[in-house]
Parts: C-alpha cells; sequence; structure tokens
C-alpha cells in the first residue's frame, strides 16, 4: 500500500487542507478521500511514499530480465551454431597470429604470394569451427536430455 495526499475543501467558502490517506491506487485513495471526508472538492492527490513491499525495479532493469532470460533462451536452442562461429573466430585469430598475415592482407596483395598463409588460416578457422559445432551439439543434447535418475546395485 502506498501513502497518498489531497488538497481538499469541505465547504464552500472554507480553505483547501491537506489530507493523507493509505491506498493502493490512486482511484482507491480517491474513493477512501470521498468516503471519509465528504469534501465539495479534491485537487493534487499524489502519491508520497510506497511501502517497502512494492517493487522497485525500473523498467530499465525489466528490460535487462527479458535480455537476459531471451539470450539463454536463444544459446540453448542455438547452441551449436552459437560455438561454431566463437570457434571460426578463435580458429582465425590463432591462424592470423601463427602466420603474421590477416586475411584482409592477404586479400589486399595483387601478387601469387601468401596463398599456403592463407590457406592455413581458413584451415583452422573450419578445424576450430568444428570443434565449436560438435561440443555446441554434445551441449545442446545435453540440455535437451531428460535427466534420469539411475540405481546402482
Amino acid at each position: 500500500m502506498a501513502t497518498w495526499q489531497a488538497e481538499i475543501k469541505t465547504t464552500s467558502t472554507g480553505s483547501y487542507y491537506t489530507v493523507t490517506v493509505d491506498a493502493g491506487a490512486s482511484y482507491v485513495a480517491k474513493q477512501e478521500i470521498e468516503h471519509l471526508y465528504r469534501p465539495i472538492s479534491i485537487r493534487n492527490l499524489r502519491q508520497v511514499s510506497s511501502s517497502s513491499s512494492e517493487s522497485q525495479f525500473s523498467p530499465e532493469a525489466s528490460w535487462i530480465g527479458i535480455a537476459l532470460i531471451g539470450s539463454f533462451f536463444l544459446f540453448a536452442m542455438f547452441t551449436p551454431w552459437i560455438l561454431m562461429g566463437i570457434g571460426g573466430a578463435i580458429g582465425t585469430k590463432f591462424g592470423e597470429l601463427a602466420t603474421d598475415q590477416s586475411l584482409e592482407e592477404y586479400t589486399e596483395r595483387n601478387d601469387d604470394h601468401g596463398h599456403k598463409r592463407a590457406a592455413f588460416v581458413v584451415a583452422l578457422a573450419l578445424l576450430f569451427g568444428g570443434i565449436g559445432f560438435t561440443q555446441g551439439h554434445k551441449l545442446h543434447q545435453e540440455f535437451n536430455s531428460e535427466s534420469e535418475i539411475q540405481q546402482v546395485k
């Protein structure tokens, strides 16, 4: 429940004074003020505090939570493909470090040198991507398998 304040006027010649009520929503607070004080007019109804049991999360925190849950779901559904891409990127980086030539440098060359280095980089990317895919496939099967309790005799 929250605490609400409003300025009310109970007589036509009187001035406004402030009242406070506890209610869960503004329309409930207005109904309670009308029931308790029978005012002629109510103005400036506002929430002044909320109880600690109410949610204090911002909308941004909600979106972050939804994004994390969605990311986990996508990772669980596409694990082999995600790990294949990560493995391919790691293989490419290792190949570029081992040959001292990036794929961009190879494509910018006009001569026929560097084919072996580029082939090595591509081979490592394919190898690491394949390893990532097989490990991702194993993880994906573990996600989807039903856990069975086996009794040891």
